[in-house]
């Protein structure tokens, strides 16, 4: 009875640690679906799949035809680049999470595990490391989501109908298009288009949210075994033992639960070295066009431009800033774990079983870490370097353009 208590309640709380990660993924079709699910969610699944590349190809291809063969001002074209180098950057990063589903649905199961089998302490870690998981996704997603839903709804339907000197009438949509085989100002292929890229773009925002979310529930979650880890080594060394039997048990529980997290580490590394390297580079060019746009808007005087831009600017940064602060917080968790592997009380132990700390001491001071593409490390200082580099990047467009 307490055992089918415990996997109810671990349930409720894999629920409330997903609870907006889940459906934004859902949308997109990136959440892993259980081997043991019925084949009619697995069709839904793929048939989702293959609408959303659907609509990452109407926001790359008719887009970019317009950039390169209707437009011909420079600094028009620089702005209209902006949409299309983000939907390029998320269809790698698309294709990524799809590839590591059964990585993600390991992960999955293997939180799903550690909280079955935690005690009410590891439990209470768990879930103070779950809120702050939660508070990232809601974050990141309405930031991303209140942005762009302003770029791709507000401003073309606020800039209103436009007359050329040809006495043409033009309807902008959220992101110019050209067709060499229909015209997207006639109803209803104006109204579809437009629609179709509201979709796109909030397919767009969900795998962002959803590659942040998938980081934060992961990376957190091994954080919070660091910091069980932690404590299990100090209660090792606290306490009065009293046969050597005791002590190999000890040192072997110690040993086998820090096996458990680099192999849960090992696995997170799979998902995220090149999801980290996409988010790191895109992130610099995207910080950089978008604090370019906000300058335009201010020089235009245009208000409502200027604020939506600024949203889309924050909301960028903060993806960059949250990869690279959840990897500052795992590699200070490997830190605390290496300054208590140095700290224990190995002169209460007999020689024989000091010695037997030594690879302990040794495996906790083995730096923990995230990287981007196996480049980079994911840190705090890392975030200063690239928002440096965009500044950098924004002078030089100043220059240039």
């Amino acid at each position: 009875m307490e055992k089918i208590s415990r996997v109810a309640q671990a349930e409720e709380d894999i629920k409330y640690a997903t609870r907006f990660m889940k459906p934004i993924l859902t949308i997109v079709g990136a959440w892993p679906v259980p081997s043991h699910y019925p084949l009619s969610s697995k069709i839904v699944q793929k048939m989702t799949q293959v609408f959303t590349y659907f609509l990452f190809f109407l926001m790359l291809i008719p887009p970019f035809l317009y950039v390169i063969k209707k437009e011909t001002n420079n600094k028009f074209r620089l702005r209209l680049m902006g949409p299309i180098i983000n939907c390029v950057l998320q269809v790698p990063k698309y294709t990524i999470i799809l590839y590591r589903a059964k990585e993600i649905q390991k992960g999955i199961d293997a939180i799903r595990q550690d909280w079955i089998a935690a005690t009410e302490d590891n439990r209470l870690i768990f879930l103070e490391k779950a809120r702050i998981g939660r508070k990232i996704v809601l974050v990141v997603a309405s930031t991303m989501y209140g942005g762009g839903v302003s770029y791709r709804i507000l401003l073309p339907l606020l800039k209103g109908t436009i007359v050329t000197p040809d006495n043409i009438t033009i309807r902008p949509l959220p992101c110019p298009v050209y067709f060499s085989f229909l015209d997207e100002q006639v109803t209803p292929n104006y109204e579809i288009l437009f629609l179709l890229q509201i979709m796109g773009g909030f397919a767009t925002y969900a795998v962002i949210s959803g590659s942040c979310g998938i980081s934060a529930l992961l990376v957190l979650h091994a954080c919070s075994l660091l910091r069980i880890l932690d404590n299990k080594m100090k209660q090792f060394s606290d306490k009065e033992h009293t046969t050597e039997r005791e002590v190999q048990r000890d040192i072997a529980d110690v040993v086998e639960f820090h096996i458990k997290v680099k192999r849960f580490l090992k696995n997170i590394k799979k998902i995220t070295v090149y999801v980290y390297l996409n988010d790191m580079i895109g992130g610099t060019g995207l910080i950089c066009l978008e604090g370019y746009y906000i300058l335009q808007a201010l020089d235009d005087g245009n208000t409502t431009a200027f604020i939506i831009y600024l949203t889309i600017e924050i909301s960028v940064t903060f993806c960059v800033f949250i990869l690279c602060f959840i990897g500052q917080l795992l590699i200070d968790e490997s830190e605390v774990l290496g300054l208590t592997s140095c700290t224990l009380n190995w002169y209460r132990l007999q020689p024989r079983q000091a010695r037997t700390l030594i690879l302990i001491i040794v495996m906790s001071n083995y730096p923990m870490k995230l990287t981007a593409g196996k480049m980079l490390e994911m840190s705090l200082a890392t975030f200063t370097d690239v928002f440096k580099l965009s500044m950098a990047y924004l002078n030089i467009l100043r220059e240039v353009v």
